[in-house]
């Protein structure tokens, strides 16, 4: 009987087989990609640069045919104002100017350099020329493909083209200069074929472009081609040698004995869920490695079912590590300075009857893919998704100590420039392009004290946040809708917020706590504004806790001034009005005391 180590021998040849068959056909289209790579590389490119410097240099050799034309010009000028008075009929006839000893002698120097330079682009392009077509007969010569030697001879019939007609440009551009003392109506007739040569060898350096240009989109589509056959190839092989193990490996199994049984029923009993099953090594072979190895497996998928039971508990991963691995005590609660944040958007219950069932669930899952990057981005910690509201949180080990309220608010800031581009995706999402909503994002950050851990069942738990900073930081998300705010934080988060203005908003005592908050509001941008408004935040704020309600109404009009489209400014003097018509309330301390969630 054939040995197993002989048997596997087998099926690993007959897969190497199958895989060097597949090498063998992705080498030949690797060959035949470096072919037209080579091709593109060595004659096309060099081609499309040269064609470029012809084009500059013919074009520099009109511009100096240009300037010996109108040097020309000024020649014959000049021997018009030599004439004597005698021949041009009277004195009034005679030049204005005399012409200056030396100029005539001037004007022939600089035309014969405008000359000189002009036949030295003229052998430029021909030198260009000849080491374009030189190319061209090297590159025929060096390949071995049929396609691309046609390609290549095609190019030569143009490149002889090109060479033809600009030597009948430069001839008669050379004729037009010799003729200058001819009759004006000859000149121009002269001018006007000159002209069509320029028009003829402008249309041949395009049309040898075209040529290259299409030569080498086609090497680009064979390439690329080839490298989808090899790709193919290489797919095809894979997957046959894979079915080929498969099969040989199955005819292989059939024929072992009884421990290879036991195996057999192990795995059934795995296959099952029962990770319980332990097999006895019965042999010293290939079979009781087999066996060592499948009980092995075994305890390796006794540990990946605890992960994911686990793992279902919880939302984020780094959570799960830490229960897991390396902080298991954390299961118990601790406690941590945290920054908790919560969001929602305004009214969007009564602005979700617009939508289709399906629009709004697209609108929503949209909107939470946009806010939560953010937040996992900065080391953040999602906690739960609520309808439209999500509640997240930063605490040690997630993020560095110290870090909570800056992260917390930089994440605050960038949502809200995300509801820009979200508001601009609602026509796609919800199929809608006209009366769109106006979505308006609330955010409540808070910072302080709070128990971190696990609470719930023993069938489904939750790592969370509990306690006043939390309840805080979700009052403050609703705050925003007493003052036209979008984010609110509390002094806490403001005091280890660094790099950031904020602007002091009230003070306020939410519901379910018994101390007054001084809030804040973050500002962006580089408005030169403020800092004065910042300023006078404060004077105006305090001026109202202490009942200097002139002071209040001025400070609280220069802030509306400075910001018309403030909204915090007048909340505060509607306040002032009602005190000035009713007087103030017998409880009042200045604060505002919150009597709603």
């Amino acid at each position: 009987m054939m040995r197993i180590s002989w048997k596997i021998f087998g099926i690993s040849l007959l897969v190497f087989l199958v895989m060097a068959v597949s090498a063998a056909f992705s080498i030949y289209k690797i060959f035949k990609i470096n072919g037209e790579l080579q091709v593109i590389s060595k004659v096309f490119a060099p081609l499309s640069d040269e064609i470029a410097q012809v084009e500059i240099a013919a074009l520099q050799q009109e511009l100096h045919l240009e300037r010996v034309e109108k040097l020309e010009a000024e020649r014959r000028i000049s021997d018009w104002q030599q004439v004597p008075e005698q021949q041009l009929g009277s004195v009034d006839a005679s030049p204005q100017h005399p012409q200056q000893p030396g100029q005539m002698d001037h004007l022939n120097e600089r035309i014969q350099l405008e000359i000189g330079a002009m036949e030295q682009r003229s052998a430029e392009v021909e030198a260009l020329l000849a080491r374009s077509k030189q190319r061209v007969a090297t590159a025929q010569g060096a390949t071995n493909s049929f396609e691309d030697r046609l390609e290549l001879a095609a190019l030569t019939p143009s490149l002889v083209a090109l060479e033809r007609q600009h030597a009948n440009f430069h001839s008669h551009s050379l004729n037009l200069i010799r003729t200058s003392g001819l009759p004006e109506n000859t000149r121009e007739s002269l001018e006007e074929q000159l002209e069509a040569e320029e028009a003829q060898l402008a249309e041949a350096v395009d049309e040898l472009r075209r040529q290259i240009s299409e030569f080498t989109i086609k090497s680009i589509a064979d390439a690329a081609r080839h490298e989808q056959e090899a790709l193919y190839a290489s797919m095809t092989a894979t997957v046959s040698a894979g079915i080929l193990a498969l099969l040989l490996s199955s005819a292989v199994i059939k024929g072992l004995l009884r421990p290879m049984r036991q195996l057999t029923e192990g795995t059934r009993r795995v296959s099952e869920g029962d990770l319980s099953v332990q097999v006895p090594r019965l042999t010293r072979d290939e079979v009781g490695d087999l066996t060592d190895r499948f009980n092995a497996m075994v305890e390796g998928l006794q540990s990946t079912q605890k992960i994911k039971d686990t793992f279902g508990q919880y939302l984020d991963p780094r959570v799960v590590s830490g229960l897991i691995g390396e902080r298991p005590e954390a299961v118990a609660g601790e406690k941590k300075i945290i920054s908790a944040y919560f969001s929602d958007l305004a009214d969007f219950t009564t602005i979700s009857e617009q939508f289709t069932p399906s629009g709004l669930v697209r609108v929503l899952n949209r909107y939470l893919d946009l806010m939560s990057v953010p937040i996992t981005g900065r080391q953040g910690v999602i906690d739960k998704y609520i309808g439209d509201a999500i509640m997240a949180y930063w605490a040690p080990p997630f993020c560095e100590d110290g870090q909570q309220a800056g992260l917390a608010v930089e994440t605050a800031l960038e949502n809200q420039l995300r509801m820009t581009s979200f508001q601009h995706e609602l026509p796609d999402l919800t199929g809608l392009q006209k009366n769109l909503p106006r979505l308006r994002q609330r955010i409540g950050i808070a910072t302080g004290e709070a128990v971190v851990g696990s609470i719930g069942s023993e069938q489904t738990k939750n790592y969370t946040v509990m306690g006043d900073t939390v309840n805080l930081g979700s009052r403050l998300e609703g705050a925003n809708k007493l003052y036209g705010t979008s984010i609110l934080v509390c002094e806490r988060t403001r005091d280890m917020t660094h790099g950031i203005a904020f602007r002091l908003v009230d003070r306020i005592q939410v519901v379910g706590k018994t101390d007054a908050s001084r809030v804040f509001t973050p500002l962006i941008g580089d408005d030169p504004k403020t800092p004065e408004i910042c300023g006078l935040s404060e004077e105006a704020v305090d001026a109202y806790a202490s009942r200097n309600w002139i002071k209040a109404r001025s400070v609280f009009q220069k802030i509306a001034d400075l910001d018309p489209t403030d909204t915090i400014a007048p909340i505060f003097s509607n306040r002032l009005d009602l005190i000035e018509r009713n007087g103030v309330p017998d409880s009042w301390d200045g604060i505002w005391h919150m009597r709603s969630k």
